[in-house]
Formats: structure tokens, sequence, C-alpha cells
């Protein structure tokens, strides 16, 4: 197996002076008629320029390591939600920035679509939906813990 990397180096030398100059963000969503386009997230995201924005998996605990909504996937998604939109506001971005989230799910059964439905459409509203992949797990390393989510932002830097 191959692997390909690509290396970029800026060499600072003192007579040419540096200047950062900010790139802003153009983020694409787009609904292909020819896949079932689910309203609560989108198929296809494009993004362009700007400054990528990782935020790791988050699950339903309090800083002291205590879950939040035991048994109730819907408190859990609200809860991760939330806390996503707080963490991305440290960085200047929100729900409408972000272009990719994974979801992983303790015992995932197609009758929990409901429920992550709405989480999703309560987070990102009618139309600022990211790609998403959703994916069905044994456990999560918080005990009781029902859902983790992390997401991937793009946003002018």
């Amino acid at each position: 197996m191959g692997y390909i990397c690509k290396v970029l180096v800026f060499i600072m030398q003192p007579q040419i002076p540096f200047t950062e100059t900010m790139m802003a963000a153009t983020i694409e969503r787009i609904r292909p008629e020819f896949l079932w386009n689910k309203p609560h997230f989108t198929n296809l995201v494009t993004s362009e320029g700007g400054k990528t924005v990782h935020l790791s998996g988050l699950v339903a605990g309090t800083i002291e390591g205590e879950l939040v909504g035991p048994g109730d996937l819907g408190a859990q998604m609200a809860y991760v939600y939330d806390t996503i939109r707080r963490s991305l506001e440290l960085v200047g971005a929100t729900p409408a920035d972000i272009v990719r989230q994974r979801v992983f799910i303790v015992d995932l059964k197609p009758s929990d679509r409901p429920t992550i439905m709405k989480a999703m459409m309560d987070f990102y509203g009618d139309d600022k939906s990211a790609s998403s992949t959703c994916v069905g797990v044994t456990a999560l390393l918080l005990e009781g813990a029902l859902v983790e989510i992390d997401v991937t932002a793009v946003v002018d830097g």
C-alpha cells in the first residue's frame, strides 16, 4: 500500500515581510435529486477557503463526568448539541458553519430515527445542516452515554 504525503514548507526570511490574510469561508450544501434527501442532514457539502475547526466527539457528561439524561437519547442529544454550540462559539463558529458530523449511538435502532431527526433539526434548523454519518455502537466511554457526536466546521480565517 502506498502513501502520498504533500508537504508545503515556508521559510521565513527577515528581509521578506510575512503578512497573514483572512480568507472567507464559502460553504455550499447540495441535495442531489438522485439521493434520498432527508431533512435533518445534507448529503453533499463543499467548503472553500477559511479555517477548518475540528471538535472531538462529545457525550452528555458534565465537567465532573456525571451523565446527563440517563436512558434518554433525546435529552442526551440536546445536551451534546448545546455543548457543541457553546464550544464552536469559542472560535467564532455556529451550527451553520458545520460541514461534517459523525453520530455514534449505542444500540441504534430504526425506531430511533424520529428522535435523531428532531435533535438535528432543532440544532441545525431547516437549511444549514451538515453532511452526516450515523453509526450504531455497542458502548461509549462514559457509562450510560447513548450518543457521541463529533463535528468539523469551516469559518473565515
